[in-house]
């Protein structure tokens, strides 16, 4: 038995809350120009999808000489709406019929021929000219607009099939108002997922967060478009995709958003082919789809029928977008791109090559005395502001385009933000990322050694509601754009060398695909193992009551029990350093260190060559009681410090490399009078650390550590 019809009657309650935060003016000019709010709605009530339409007629009446037949939202929109306007206008039923002319009501026919035709008049470049929405007070009683209904439901009538769609890309971005598709979305919006574990051999530990049971599918049957074929076996040279691209693409051609934890130099090569290509794909079957639905719009016009609803675009031009910490990042990602859009041709592009290429930046200029990651990481050009649109054609890839006109966008998190801007910039623009429908952050460890919060900042600005039209054609834009709903039909994609709580941050707030989500991490050996230098190792496990106050719990223990240490030392074995991971805690350490005048120095990523070069002969000769070392200033120097005997961690390192290589310069860099017994290594950590932990002991070891009933374990 199909269920009761709602009432189409707006109360006056109903009124107030439309008044209140639509701003709803009944006596305002139905013929003034509309926002773009107006013309969402206005979208949204001409397609007849959802609960955003016509409403019934309104009883005639007057108010000071003024005759309305409907009531127009004049003013804007909030891009974030209160919850209780959603809710109101979700209320809203769909109406058998729709308003040709303004204030008139017209029969089912005579309506479907005027929206017809007023799409097929319209350019598909130029911007929709679409007037207000109107909304109707319904006198209508309950059940009167029974009999119009054909005996089937209205949850029924509004559903869309899209079973019959073999293409997981097509299927992700059809328009789908079914109740499985509604029951999904509440799902990701409340984080409601079954976590189910996933054995892969290949890339490590995989946990899937499913949503409505969905779990793993089956290979895509179309999953890359034939024209990439040819040019991904020129990039992989002249063979088929490896065993790792498969994988990798197996979970992204699933539309999950996926965070990939086991990046490295040795595979770089391979992971960066298999986005570029996911990324390609993407563009190159959404433009062909454009192709076909405008194919088919300019038969119908030659025929005179109704093409119907074909909604296949979002607000803005631009898909995709790829952040990358740096210019020669960026260099190698837009080269494969260019070869995958031109059938695997060399890039002509002499403008780009100059500014982003490797050209006086070669690995052979960097010293050979630094670490092989060092040496690939900051080979080319490693300017960090940066963004590039990429404008994709039949055959070939064109650079340098204005974003706005640009399907992909390259860009670094500091380069958005100086689009972006910050609260009160009056000429701040980030519509350009409303319609973004890829994420895809690589080499994330690089980008937390940055400033992460501009990483944050941009997703935080990602699938918003656009300021200006930005001549959209709003019958082409997909429903769900409209609808407010973009990002949880958005792909993020995060690669990184190791799981950190930001990534972790970032795939439990911004990655809400209907998809579900995965998480894929190696099973670590342990840093400790790659230790040469026979030094003691003791972990130290702090007491702390709650993740809050976990800095200043730390901070105190190293006031009360680590600095008198530090103190006594400096009047005997004056070798000590003190590895700091945040910056902040490091300013909080060097200031307290400043107040009690003690004997130190303090390298950090913002000191002068000249300075670490001074701090470092002083500890060597034995003229300072200790240095401060940040981690930044070891990611992007990598000193060779030498005749360090003690060894403080103030926090565990998030790169698991970088603890083995302060521990090996012990070893290789001391002076020949320091004894073996002199030398040690103190490691301080909470509970909290469970994922640097895991990486530097290995995963088999790191819960003992963690929730152990001893505090201090020591490993020789």
């Amino acid at each position: 038995m199909p269920p009761a019809k709602k009432s189409r009657k707006l109360s006056r309650k109903d009124l107030n809350q439309l008044k209140e935060y639509g701003e709803l003016d009944p006596f305002s000019n139905l013929g003034e120009e509309n926002d773009l709010d107006d013309l969402i709605s206005k979208a949204i009530s001409r397609s007849g999808y959802g609960r955003l339409t016509g409403t019934p007629s309104l009883s005639k009446g007057k108010s000071k000489g003024h005759s309305h037949r409907g009531l127009a939202i004049s003013k804007p929109l909030k891009a974030s709406r209160p919850d209780a306007y959603s809710k109101l206008l979700n209320s809203l039923p769909a109406a058998p019929t729709t308003m040709a002319k303004r204030g008139v009501a017209t029969s089912d026919d005579e309506a479907e021929e005027s929206d017809s035709d007023a799409r097929m008049d319209d350019d598909e470049d130029a911007p929709a000219a679409d007037v207000g929405v109107e909304y109707e007070i319904d006198e209508v009683e309950h059940g009167a607009e029974d009999s119009e209904s054909d005996g089937e439901s209205e949850d029924d009538s509004d559903e869309a099939d899209t079973s019959d769609i073999k293409d997981y890309m097509e299927k992700h971005v059809a328009d789908d108002d079914s109740s499985l598709m509604h029951r999904r979305l509440a799902a990701v919006s409340q984080k409601e997922y079954t976590q189910v574990a996933v054995d892969e051999p290949l890339l490590g530990q995989a946990v899937l967060y499913s949503v409505e049971g969905q779990g793993v599918r089956p290979p895509n049957p179309d999953s890359i478009n034939p024209r990439l074929a040819k040019p991904l076996q020129k990039l992989n040279g002249g063979q088929d995709p490896s065993a790792l691209q498969q994988r990798l693409l197996g979970w992204f051609d699933q539309y999950l958003d996926v965070v990939y934890a086991d990046r490295s130099f040795a595979k770089e090569d391979e992971i960066t082919t298999a986005y570029a290509l996911h990324a390609m794909n993407h563009v190159l079957k959404s433009k062909d789809l454009e192709r076909r639905n405008k194919a088919k719009l300019s038969k119908a016009h030659a025929e005179g029928t109704d093409a119907g609803e074909l909604r296949d675009q979002g607000f803005t031009r631009p898909r995709v977008l790829i952040i990358l910490p740096f210019r020669n990042s960026a260099y190698k990602v837009v080269e494969k791109l260019f070869k995958l859009a031109s059938g695997g041709q060399d890039m002509n592009a002499p403008r780009f090559i100059k500014e982003y290429g490797p050209a006086g930046y070669e690995e052979s200029v960097i010293s050979k005395r630094k670490p092989d990651d060092f040496r690939k990481t900051f080979a080319g050009n490693i300017d960090d502001g940066f963004r590039i649109g990429v404008q994709l054609y039949r055959k070939t890839a064109r650079v340098y385009t204005e974003l706005y006109h640009s399907d992909i966008i390259v860009a670094s998190p500091l380069g958005l933000r100086m689009v972006t801007g910050s609260e009160g910039d009056e000429r701040r623009d980030f519509d350009f990322l409303s319609s973004i429908e890829m994420v895809i952050v690589d080499q994330c460890d690089a980008l937390l050694m940055q400033n992460w919060e501009h990483v944050s900042h941009v997703f935080s600005h990602l699938n918003l509601t656009p300021k200006k039209d930005h001549g959209c054609d709003f019958s082409r834009i997909r429903q769900w754009y409209l609808e407010g709903t973009a990002q949880h039909r958005r792909q993020t994609i995060l690669i990184s060398d190791y799981m950190t709580p930001e990534i972790q941050a970032v795939f439990n707030n911004n990655c809400r695909s209907i998809e579900g989500k995965v998480r894929i991490k190696p099973v670590y050996p342990g840093a400790v193992t790659d230790v040469v230098a026979q030094v003691p190792q003791i972990f130290k496990r702090l007491s702390v009551k709650r993740l809050q106050s976990a800095a200043d719990d730390r901070f105190a223990h190293f006031t009360d029990h680590v600095f008198p240490e530090l103190q006594k030392s400096a009047t005997g074995d004056k070798h000590t350093l003190v590895f700091v991971s945040s910056y902040f805690d490091f300013v909080r350490i060097r200031n307290y260190c400043r107040d009690k005048s003690c004997s130190f120095a303090a390298i950090s990523e913002y000191s002068t060559t000249s300075e670490a070069m001074g701090a470092r002969k002083s500890l060597y000769a034995g003229e300072l009681g200790f240095i401060l070392y940040s981690e930044r200033a070891h990611f992007y120097h990598r000193y060779p410090i030498k005749g360090i005997h003690n060894l403080v961690f103030y926090s565990l390192p998030e790169h698991p490399l970088f603890y083995t290589e302060l521990l090996n310069l012990m070893l290789t860099s001391n002076d020949e009078t320091a004894s073996p017994e002199l030398l040690s290594c103190t490691a301080l950590y909470t509970k909290y650390d469970q994922l640097k932990v895991e990486r530097i002991v290995g995963s088999q070891l790191a819960s003992q550590l963690l929730t152990g009933e001893r505090s201090q374990f020591t490993f020789a």
